[in-house]
């Protein structure tokens, strides 16, 4: 059986729903071919300002605000310095003046309100459809043939094909267009049952801990669930005689934010995950008969949270162009060139700031320079960091390209200023600078952690 459609859409998450529901809403005929069965968990729980303004378009944001906690901006700890981003704080640049905020998400939710919201407009849904190869006509994409639950196979075509599988990235293997990126770092992860005590968190600011070559978050979501996790670099944990489970245990156990950032004895209610190897690219974006969208075009590295917001503006995009053609015709390959160079920009200036991030977990020198720049004169440069972080990834590039080279100056010129301590090969879990809660945090909770 075949069936045709405008745009064959692979995968149902934040990237393929929105490019559906934008596309369903101008009348296109749309199919989502989806792998799972939602709600399904996914991590990626904190967004950016940056993201509301496609909620607006897309219809979903007062379902969205209804279901999460509201996001005024991230906080660093880098020992026991606090490097705040607070939303408001942006320059002239920021394309989120208007709303200068975010939320924090549970993705089962999430992810199934911008999904319905696809089906809603009018997008053809289909839930436990795996796809399992391309149909590849005279050198383009035409289609695909995908399976579903019962093992009954179906053939999708239509005048473009968009991958929006995430690190699957099915067209990318297929045409062996996937590599990987200088950053090959590892996420272990899970969800608690706990109330938060770190201040920030309590307000529903995302707060991440510094360690040598890696960090942890803790956020607080919806119903007394709090999520936690570790990023660290593959190599490390190779070295690291435990398990993922093991390993995230004695993090929440041991690790200065995770201990007393929430409420002892905190309960496990997920199964600890990881992700292997994320950082991740695609030789190209964008051929004949297909495009990628999201994270099956490129990933990073979660520190900056930048994953959905990437995902919904690169769908956004896609949208518009598919959008700009004329009814029935082809797409040409050559139609998505500025697309694709935006998305290589927010890749090149995003890859700056993250390793200029990991620059700084290595090195006390710089992370004294950076929290010196919070309590300085420099307020130029702090608004257009909050710009950065926001989700105006590719603006600013002045002085993203300064923060990176400045970082790499700051490393050479004090290598021995290590933030590694000496003979300690369980240093993941201990910052340099034991953490000390906030002043205002009262006795009770303090001591409750302790």
């Amino acid at each position: 059986m075949s069936i045709e459609f405008d745009a064959v859409i692979l995968g149902g998450g934040p990237a393929g729903s929105t490019v559906a529901t934008l596309l369903a809403q101008a009348g296109k005929r749309v199919v989502v071919l989806e792998k799972e069965h939602f709600p399904r968990y996914h991590i990626g729980e904190s967004l950016l300002p940056a993201t509301v303004s496609i909620f607006e378009r897309l219809g979903v944001h007062d379902a969205i605000r209804k279901t999460s906690v509201l996001k005024p901006g991230g906080k660093w700890l880098y020992g026991s310095h606090e490097v705040p981003g607070d939303f408001t704080r942006y320059d002239d640049q920021a394309s989120f003046q208007r709303t200068p905020y975010s939320y924090l998400v549970d993705r089962e939710v999430f992810d199934k309100i911008l999904l319905d919201r696809s089906a809603e407009c009018g997008a053809d849904v289909r839930y436990g459809h795996e796809v399992v190869d391309l149909i590849q006509e005279t050198g383009r994409v035409t289609g695909v043939v995908a399976v579903d639950d019962v093992g009954n196979r179906a053939e999708y075509r239509g005048r473009l094909v968009i991958d929006a599988t995430g690190l699957g990235a099915v067209i990318g293997r297929r045409l062996k267009l996937r590599q990987p990126t200088v950053n090959q770092r590892m996420g272990i992860y899970a969800q608690y049952r706990a109330e938060p005590i770190h201040r920030d968190a309590i307000d529903g600011w995302f707060v991440g801990q510094m360690f040598y070559d890696g960090w942890t978050w803790l956020i607080n979501l919806p119903d007394d669930t709090i999520s936690v996790g570790v990023v660290l670099p593959v190599e490390r944990f190779r070295k690291i005689s435990s398990s993922p489970e093991e390993l995230l245990d004695r993090m929440v156990r041991e690790n200065d934010l995770l201990k007393n950032g929430m409420t002892p004895n905190p309960m496990r209610m997920s199964e600890v995950r990881v992700t292997g190897n994320m950082g991740n690219s695609s030789k190209q974006l964008a051929g004949e008969g297909w495009v990628m969208v999201g994270d099956a075009g490129f990933f990073i590295d979660p520190c900056y949270s930048s994953g959905v917001h990437v995902a919904m503006e690169s769908a956004t995009l896609v949208a518009d162009l598919i959008l700009q053609q004329p009814d029935g015709v082809v797409i040409p390959a050559t139609a998505f060139r500025q697309y694709e160079s935006k998305l290589r920009n927010h890749e090149k200036y995003v890859t700056r700031m993250v390793e200029a991030f990991y620059m700084a977990s290595r090195n006390t020198t710089l992370q004294k320079v950076i929290v010196t720049m919070q309590d300085s004169f420099l307020k130029s440069m702090r608004r257009k960091f909050v710009t950065f972080v926001g989700g105006d990834f590719s603006k600013n590039s002045a002085y993203i390209t300064r923060v990176f080279l400045y970082s790499k100056f700051i490393s050479w010129l004090f290598p021995n200023n290590t933030t590694l301590p000496e003979n300690r090969p369980d240093y993941l879990v201990d910052p340099v600078v034991p953490f000390v809660p906030p002043a205002n945090i009262e006795d009770r909770e303090i001591r409750k952690a302790a």
